[in-house]
């Protein structure tokens, strides 16, 4: 059961790398901005098709071979474990690897072909744009901390009742494996954790709020609509991570309080359950939507107008990947590459809020 479970992440994150280039914009490629006029040509589709192929076959033979040892050798759990999750980050690795190596060729090709020399570069602004956003109001993401307080409180007045070890990690076989003192920090330090991610997801959704919209000037109106369409998912998205992960990690918390409520069965079964409607959560989100809702069709089409291109900020995105503009007031920006959001490490409050729950995680995580 535990090779299989392994065995479907590593084939959801061979398949999600090899075919992200069609979750995304026509317009840009590997991290890098491409005019409309420039989008269908062969060359960009064939290095999609490159990519797509080594990525595909490479973390098949991976899995492949990943699931020939587990059958030959039959490891221990503990060594199956370390190694299932030392051959994820092999297979993430490998395709990390190989994007920057299109990310350079594709500014070579960019370069050569002159895409943007001599072109009339447009920002589009949308005044109305905040006013059409459909986000989730804040009080939905609050609702679930609340219920996260109202846990921690609840977990004071059984503070005397709860066992003087409390599980802090359980093993493969649902059993728990370690253990803290009773205290009454380790008692809330689930909930602490939880809490803080949960707050990550709410600044995610009001975050896109403020972001700037990327809109195309050669099809202004699909753009729009695709933009507002596109941050309406999101937020729902965020919204269903929420809720997954107060489930799963709040009846995590309370079998600590309530032994009786759990079984060894339950604690293997539950996070495999969590793992695999998060992973169709991101399927269907990608598939449907696509960066910047590409891939939805909004019905509201305008003509094409090539001889406008958007402005070329490729000098602001690092390898394709890292946003850095202190002069854009976004927090959060759409990744060039990958299904969602990334910060503006341009603005000093981005790396307040991607290092700052870190640091608490972790700081947690090492006074148990």
């Amino acid at each position: 059961m535990i090779v299989f479970l392994f065995g479907f992440i590593l084939l959801f994150i061979t398949i999600l790398q090899a075919f992200m280039p069609r979750f995304l914009k026509q317009t840009e490629a590997f991290g890098v901005y491409v005019p409309e006029k420039y989008a269908h040509e062969q060359t960009v589709g064939r290095l999609k098709k490159r990519y797509t192929k080594v990525v595909l076959s490479t973390g098949l033979l991976i899995l492949a071979g990943y699931l020939l040892w587990t059958l030959t050798k039959k490891p221990n759990e503990e060594m199956l474990a370390l190694i299932s999750i030392g051959v994820q980050f092999t297979t993430i690795f490998i395709s990390i690897g190989y994007y920057f190596v299109m990310h350079i060729r594709m500014k070579k090709l960019k370069g050569e072909q002159g895409w943007t020399v001599g072109k009339n570069e447009v920002r589009v602004v949308d005044l109305q744009f905040q006013e059409k956003l459909q986000l989730l109001p804040r009080i939905v993401f609050i609702i679930p901390m609340i219920i996260t307080v109202g846990l921690i409180i609840y977990t004071f007045m059984k503070y005397n009742q709860m066992p003087d070890m409390i599980p802090t990690h359980w093993g493969p076989s649902g059993q728990p494996d370690a253990f803290s003192e009773k205290t009454y920090f380790s008692v809330i330090s689930l909930p602490l954790i939880l809490l803080v991610m949960q707050g990550m997801f709410m600044i995610m959704s009001e975050g896109m709020k403020f972001s700037g919209a990327k809109i195309n000037p050669a099809n202004r109106k699909t753009s729009v609509s695709q933009q507002l369409a596109f941050r309406k998912y999101s937020s729902w998205f965020a919204l269903f991570i929420t809720i997954t992960i107060t489930l799963m990690m709040g009846y995590f918390h309370l079998q600590t309080i309530h032994p009786e409520i759990t079984s060894a069965w339950i604690m293997f079964a539950l996070p495999i359950i969590f793992l695999v409607i998060t992973f169709v959560g991101v399927g269907i989100y990608a598939v449907k939507v696509g960066q910047s809702g590409s891939r939805l069709n909004t019905g509201d089409e305008s003509p094409l107008m090539e001889e406008r291109i958007a402005v070329d900020d490729d000098k602001y995105w690092k390898g394709g990947i890292f946003y850095i503009n202190k002069d854009d007031p976004s927090i959060l920006v759409e990744k060039r590459f990958g299904v969602g959001w990334t910060l503006n490490f341009g603005r000093l409050i981005s790396w307040v809020i991607f290092i700052l729950p870190i640091l608490i995680i972790i700081g947690i995580a090492f006074s148990l």
